[in-house]
C-alpha cells in the first residue's frame, strides 16, 4: 500500500514539475478562452496552468493506476 501511495505522490510531483518548467517559457499572459471568430477574449497569468495539474493526474489515476498488475 505504501509503495503505491509513494508512486502516486511521485507522479503528482513530476506532473507539477513539468508544468512549472513549461510555465517558465510561456509569456506572462496566455489566452484561456476563444470566441466564435477565434480571437482570444479571456486571458490568465501563466501560472494559472498549475491548477490544470488535476487533468493529467486524473488521466493517470483513471487509466494507469486503476490497472491491476499480475503480481497483485
Amino acid at each position: 500500500m505504501k509503495k503505491r501511495f509513494l508512486k502516486d505522490v511521485l507522479v503528482l510531483i513530476g506532473i507539477i514539475f513539468v508544468i512549472f518548467i513549461v510555465c517558465i517559457f510561456l509569456p506572462e499572459k496566455i489566452p484561456v478562452h476563444f470566441n466564435v471568430k477565434g480571437t482570444p477574449d479571456i486571458f490568465a497569468k501563466k501560472y494559472y496552468l498549475l491548477f490544470a495539474t488535476v487533468i493529467p493526474y486524473s488521466a493517470y489515476w483513471k487509466f494507469l493506476r486503476g490497472r491491476k498488475s499480475k503480481n497483485e
